[in-house]
């Protein structure tokens, strides 16, 4: 055959495809040990980062950043209150004022600042009735008295347990001043909630008081419940009209009126078991010794014979006597616990801001047992540490099944809600007001938005007349529609 005749492709030969075959399986056999030693070579941190930066969007992973913040905040927050409790156990009296008086020159410095420089807070805001900051201040002068008093002779993990039972509180107040109405799965939840705080109580009332509890100051704890569910009430009320109240602002005022009010309630501790009791005439000499301990100098030590070196029956330390001052270095831990706080309370706005409300209630309850489990650390809170028992891991998974509960019942409210009222048209939806507390009397891990409804204004005559032209077919012109200026049509 000529080469003008030869076949433009020669015949295939079984040899040449395998040898093919097994060139390219050689090729990428090579690709694939090229990216494993690759992989290998890449430190696991880079590997890591390389997976959440395919994985997870800049929005989401701020999400979780604000969400870890807070939760670990949050905790932090609650170990270093009752660190802070426990050095000032002789002197709650006077730790509640420093809780209270401390914040308000730096919220003055906060909303001054915004008066002078910025527009955050017009003159609307400013002519806001201060009788309305004041009842709110009084209530939570209440609620930081119950608190900072009842929690130094309550044990932390209880302090966190008896914390909880606001949620039945509000619900029952809600259900008699706001007319709320809740459904099966939120009662159930919230009958388990009280189950898991009787639970927890139960050493106490069964097994006397101990260095860290006492049955009557676990009660006075308790009952600071009351007070706080009535200031949450209270803000649903008296807050409904403003839509838009400067979170500092309101801050200033409340800890300033409420500083005030915790003045006044010494005479309560004339009343009081040992170590808050204080009569009227030792209220002076009581801020002193608060005072000196502060600076971190003790005046209740240890007082010996000066014969034998016994300790005498009147000193501090013996016998049911009260303990003895240690109050060295205690200014620092106060003020790191008020940084804390502050940091902690921005991360709760933060938190509620970019995530919502559903995050921010699954946030608080992982909360719970995090702190629960952290002052069992004896390296974290020293001689201070709360081993657990088995009533109290009782009462905190009760407590947990209970709160799970009650948050599945609320998300399922507020959906049917939205579903009835037309949520996306911005009809009938509710608006959230958070006001976080920066002060002893402050409950994160129960906090929850105050949800305040809005008032559906009543329907204009345009708006019912353009509803029957639309039933008779009669299209309405735009430009009519574009001229009115309300969702029912009224006409500007």
């Amino acid at each position: 055959m000529s080469e003008e005749e030869q076949p433009l492709l020669s015949p295939l030969n079984e040899n040449d495809i395998e040898n093919d075959y097994k060139e390219e399986e050689e090729e990428e056999k090579g690709d694939i040990d090229k990216l494993f030693n690759n992989a290998k070579k890449q430190p696991l941190l880079e590997k890591v980062k390389e997976y959440f930066r395919k994985t997870i969007s800049k929005k989401t992973a701020t999400i979780l950043i604000y969400v870890v913040l807070y939760i670990l905040s949050g905790v932090v927050n609650s170990l270093l209150l009752k660190k802070v409790m426990n050095v000032f156990t002789n002197y709650g009296f006077f730790l509640n004022q420093l809780t209270n008086y401390g914040y308000v020159p730096i919220f003055g410095a906060i909303v001054l600042y915004k008066i002078l420089f910025t527009n955050d807070i017009p003159k609307d805001t400013r002519s806001f009735p201060q009788w309305k900051f004041a009842i709110m201040g009084a209530l939570d002068a209440v609620t930081g008295y119950f608190v900072v008093i009842g929690g130094i002779k309550t044990s932390g993990p209880l302090q966190q347990l008896l914390n909880q039972s606001v949620i039945p509180f509000t619900m029952l107040l809600s259900f008699i001043f706001l007319k709320e109405r809740y459904s099966i799965i939120q009662l159930g939840g919230s009958f388990i909630i009280i189950g898991g705080v009787v639970v927890s109580l139960i050493p106490s009332l069964t097994g006397g008081n101990s260095s860290s509890n006492m049955l009557f100051y676990n009660f006075f704890y308790l009952i600071s419940m009351i007070p706080y569910a009535f200031s949450n009430i209270y803000k649903a009320i008296g807050f409904a009209a403003v839509e838009d109240m400067d979170v500092w602002y309101l801050q200033y005022f409340d800890a300033l009126y409420q500083s005030l009010v915790g003045t006044v309630l010494f005479p309560i501790n004339n009343w009081l078991p040992p170590p808050s009791d204080m009569k009227f005439n030792q209220v002076i000499p009581q801020i002193e010794a608060g005072a000196k301990c502060f600076g971190g100098i003790n005046t209740l030590a240890e007082q010996f014979n000066s014969t034998t070196g016994d300790l005498l029956p009147t000193s501090c330390n013996y016998g049911d006597n009260i303990g003895c001052d240690n109050c060295h270095g205690a200014w620092i831990i106060v003020l790191i616990y008020m940084a804390v706080n502050v940091f902690y309370n921005v991360f709760i706005l933060l938190v509620l801001k970019h995530a919502g409300a559903t995050v921010f209630s699954i946030a608080n309850t992982l909360r719970l047992p995090l702190t629960n489990i952290a002052f069992s650390f004896q390296f974290v809170m020293g001689s201070d540490a709360t081993p657990f028992s088995g009533l109290s891991v009782a009462g905190l998974f009760i407590i947990l099944f209970g709160l799970g509960g009650y948050r599945v019942g609320s998300m399922i409210k507020q959906k049917k809600a939205a579903a009835a009222s037309g949520a996306g048209s911005g009809d009938g939806e509710n608006q959230v007001v958070i006001v976080p507390k920066v002060f002893p009397g402050q409950f994160g891990e129960v906090f929850s938005p105050i949800i305040i409804k809005k008032k559906i204004p009543p329907k204009s005559q345009t708006h019912l007349r353009n509803q029957f032209f639309g039933k008779l077919g009669i299209a309405v012109p735009e430009s009519k529609l574009r001229n009115q200026n309300s969702v029912y049509g009224d006409e500007a």
